[in-house]
């Protein structure tokens, strides 16, 4: 009798984990892939062509480059150093990584009167 009730559990489990995996290949050859968004395909001016948005890109990382050599030429402590980084990490363009840079930054006049 166990072993009768033993057999028919393994058969009633092998049934049911076979139904789940025949159900989950079904969804995925239903699936369809659209090529195109829909803001492509009515509006194709508004989406930049992958070439633009490398170039972008590219230009946002040297902007990041340069603020960060421009902050460690800076007169300042290392503590507030440290979290001038961590703010041009978190926002590149911050107006208080900005406002630092202009504050701390002495120009030279050369004008030749």
């Amino acid at each position: 009798m166990k072993k009768l009730t033993l057999l028919g559990g393994v058969f009633i489990y092998l049934l049911l984990g076979v139904n789940t995996t025949f159900a989950q290949d079904a969804d995925t050859i239903n699936a369809k892939i659209n090529k195109r968004t829909l803001l492509k395909k009515f509006e194709a001016d508004y989406v930049l062509s992958v070439s633009e948005r490398i170039a972008l890109k590219q230009s946002r990382i040297a902007f990041q480059y340069r603020t960060k050599e421009i902050l460690d030429s800076l007169d300042i402590s290392d503590k507030k150093r440290k979290r001038l980084i961590e703010e041009l990490k978190r926002n590149p363009f911050s107006e208080k990584i900005q406002n630092v840079i202009a504050s701390k930054t002495k120009f030279e006049d050369n004008f030749e009167d």
